[in-house]
């Protein structure tokens, strides 16, 4: 079927936030079946405004109604709103702004089916509360007039005056389709696709069945680039979306006559029999029966009921078991939003792959789904994303959606009331997740903020680390204390050095931060404590610089690594290189250290700018200054080698520790911008330094040709950064031939 973009055609349809209709048909289709939009008619003063009618009243006649969608969840439960309505709305949402916009944040006990106001994008609209607000600082709630459900922040909610409770949003269902594959839900594509189409479009809407249970069951109409107007239930079969909902074959049977006919059935009268006055054998139907055909008029059906909600309660599945204390090897499942990490240890990880298996037998088919009343539902049963069983844990009702965590993984997730059962699978086995929470940190504002979150989920998730099990929790359902290290990192060290979070002073000193041992525990019980200090102590200070010539002095330098023409890191050749310490130069003290490199122990702790020694290319170590973490998985750093100006990215098994002796010695390397010359204003090159492109590659290795001579140094000023003017041999500046050939500029 081909739509088009007045009707159903991709590129045009996306629906804006305003109320405009993609939808609407054409002017003179429009003008012929009484369907376009009557903009607000100006009152005369003879004119009286109709009363506020704040509860939608449906029509006697329920037939051809034109309506405009308002909300779409899936073709079986979308909101509409009667275009009759219109300008009632404006007149409401003027009054409760009026009534609740210039009332102060009350302290009110919000419960489920409460109405309020609501401050939903700087618009005062009518809602109602869909869960309990307990320790949350947002609640749930359903905009009464539109049907769209969503958290909003207590503070934007107003108690609402009795005179403006009710809704105008109708909740409806496209009736005699169903979903495709055998289904009892909707699936994603079908949804999106009638989100896609029908949100904020204009439609004609015929109810098929008027009774108190919602979502009404309806047929929807909307115009195509012809002016026809078009079912959306044929659309949705048309496209493979949606199958016919399948009807009952009733066989018409023969009643015996000394047989009085069953309740549960209806007498048919074949209207040739009621045109004339000979007497008529009474005919009955018996669904999914076959017998013999005595007629073929099929039978009414049978009025819908309203089903009452089950009373099920079921318990909580058995806590997780508790570790001993000391190190163990585990594998983090999920992190929450609330800084909490479920982890599970490699025997849970066992069992788990036996109870995956154990539930998908004892679960053949889907259990039959009826209405709940959930209040008592604790343990339960979920259908995940990929149609497979798992455990799980009612939290919270949300209208037509449930707040559910997954038991043996810690995920929570907002599903479909629809994918949950109030029954409890293989309860004899206890929670494989377990619950954790770190040791001696405190989040920075006094709660996790989403990118602390994230930083803990990207370097967890899914791996296996080492836990130290600091504490257990007198409730066996609470968190159990640990440190968790990654690479013999410190999660809590590195959160406090993104700073996510600071240390807790307030913890006992045996209950302090360890540092993960690079070999495994074993029991000593011959404790020695002395010399053992606190790792604070420990801390080296900064880096020291050598003292730099007068200004205009000239001193000879070797330029050790070059960023860009006019970014240099040089040695002076004077006065660092005979620095010595207890007799020994820097190159003699490193050349000692680093044949003893493995006596060094790894470092535990990463200041930005901390002093370390890392090793190069050459297999030897040299000293650093930690720059900033690089990635997670694997934790690498990047750091700075002082002595010589180059970076290096490194994982933390290449660096180590540096003896506090050889920061006596100041950095040869010394950071220093070239005066007299920058980069061209408009470059020809095409090839670039893609750290710096107002530089080419061949004004870099121009400059690295001029720098390979002697080279001598004028300092021209030392703030706010240390700048030089360079020389030749011969006494010339040694940017000048970049300047000849067009590669720079003069500054």
């Amino acid at each position: 079927m081909f739509l088009s973009s007045e009707g159903l055609n991709p590129k045009n349809a996306w629906p804006s936030g305003d109320d405009s209709a993609i939808w609407d048909p054409p002017l003179e289709v429009g003008l012929a079946t009484g369907l376009v939009d009557v903009p607000d008619q100006i009152i005369s003063g003879n004119q009286k405004e109709d009363p506020i009618e704040p509860q939608l009243k449906l029509p006697a006649q329920l037939k051809d109604l034109k309506v405009r969608v308002c909300h779409v969840n899936s073709p079986s439960s979308f909101y509409v709103r009667f275009a009759q309505y219109d300008s009632q709305l404006k007149r409401i949402c003027e009054l409760v702004k009026q009534k609740c916009a210039r009332i102060e944040p009350q302290d009110v006990e919000w419960k489920v089916d409460m109405y309020c106001a609501a401050l939903f994008n700087g618009v005062w609209e009518r809602a109602q509360i869909c869960s309990d607000v307990t320790s949350s600082d947002s609640a749930e709630v359903r905009l009464c007039d539109h049907g769209k459900m969503m958290k909003i922040d207590v503070s934007n909610l107003r108690p609402l005056p009795s005179s403006l409770i009710g809704s105008l949003a109708l909740e409806c269902t496209l009736n005699d389709i169903r979903p495709t594959g055998g289904r009892s839900t909707w699936t994603n594509t079908a949804c999106d696709s009638f989100s896609y189409y029908l949100t904020g479009a204009s439609a004609v809407m015929t109810i098929k069945e008027l009774t108190d249970e919602r979502p009404v069951p309806v047929t929807l109409f909307c115009s195509n680039r012809m002016g026809e107007f078009i079912s959306i239930a044929d659309f949705l079969v048309s496209e493979g979306l949606a199958l016919r909902q399948r009807k009952p074959s009733n066989i018409n049977v023969q009643q015996p006559k000394d047989m009085d006919p069953p309740s549960t059935v209806r007498e048919v009268q074949n209207k040739s029999e009621t045109e004339t006055s000979s007497p008529s054998v009474p005919v009955i139907s018996f669904p999914f029966q076959s017998s013999t055909v005595s007629g073929h008029m099929p039978p009414k059906p049978a009025p819908r009921s309203i089903m009452t909600a089950e009373k099920v309660k079921t318990s909580l599945y058995k806590p997780q078991e508790l570790p001993c204390l000391g190190h163990i090897q585990i594998s983090i499942s999920a992190v929450g939003e609330d800084g909490l990490i479920y982890v599970r240890t490699q025997n849970a990880g066992y069992q788990l792959e036996q109870l995956k298996e154990r539930i998908q037998q004892s679960m053949k088919a889907l259990p039959r789904q009826k209405p709940y009343t959930w209040k008592s539902v604790l343990g339960c049963a979920v259908i995940g994303p990929d149609m497979l069983w798992y455990r799980g844990q009612l939290l919270e009702v949300l209208g037509g959606h449930v707040k559910v965590q997954y038991v043996d993984y810690g995920l929570v997730e907002n599903i479909p009331v629809v994918h949950v059962y109030p029954i409890l699978l293989c309860d004899d086995v206890p929670q494989l997740c377990m619950i954790c929470q770190l040791l001696g940190i405190n989040p920075v504002g006094g709660k996790w903020q989403q990118d602390a979150v994230a930083l803990m989920r990207e370097v967890l998730l899914n791996r296996s680390v080492d836990m130290n099990v600091v504490e257990l929790p007198a409730d066996p359902r609470g968190p159990v204390t640990v440190e968790l290290f990654i690479d013999g990192l410190s999660l809590s060290r590195i959160l406090c050095q993104y700073e996510h979070a600071s240390m807790d002073r307030t913890v006992s000193p045996d209950k302090r931060l360890t540092v993960m041992p690079t070999a495994p525990v074993f029991d000593v019980w011959d404790i020695n404590t002395e010399g053992l200090r606190d790792p604070e102590e420990l801390m080296l200070g900064s880096f020291t610089y050598p003292n730099l010539p007068q200004e205009g002095e000239h001193f000879k330098v070797v330029v050790k690594h070059m960023c860009t023409p006019n970014e240099l890191f040089l040695w002076p050749l004077e006065g660092t290189a005979d620095v010595k310490v207890n007799g020994e130069s820097l190159d003699e003290a490193l050349t000692r250290i680093n044949r003893n490199i493995d006596t060094l122990p790894r470092l535990s702790n990463f200041p930005e700018g901390g002093p370390c020694l890392a090793e190069y290319s050459d297999g030897k170590y040299y000293r650093a200054r930690l720059m900033k973490f690089i990635s997670a998985e694997p934790v690498t750093l990047l750091v700075q080698h002082v002595d010589f100006g180059s970076d290096d990215t490194l994982p933390t098994s290449k660096l180590r520790q540096m003896p506090a002796e050889l920061l006596e010695f100041p950095c040869r390397a010394l950071k220093v911008k070239v005066a007299g010359f920058k980069a061209p204003s408009v470059t020809r090159e095409e090839n670039v330094l893609p750290y710096s492109p107002k530089w080419s590659m061949k004004a870099a290795m121009e400059m690295i040709d001029l720098l390979h001579k002697n080279i001598t140094a004028s300092v021209v000023a030392q703030e706010p950064e240390l700048t030089v003017l360079l020389y030749s041999e011969d006494g010339e500046l040694v940017h000048l031939p970049l300047v000849t050939k067009g590669l720079a500029e003069l500054e």
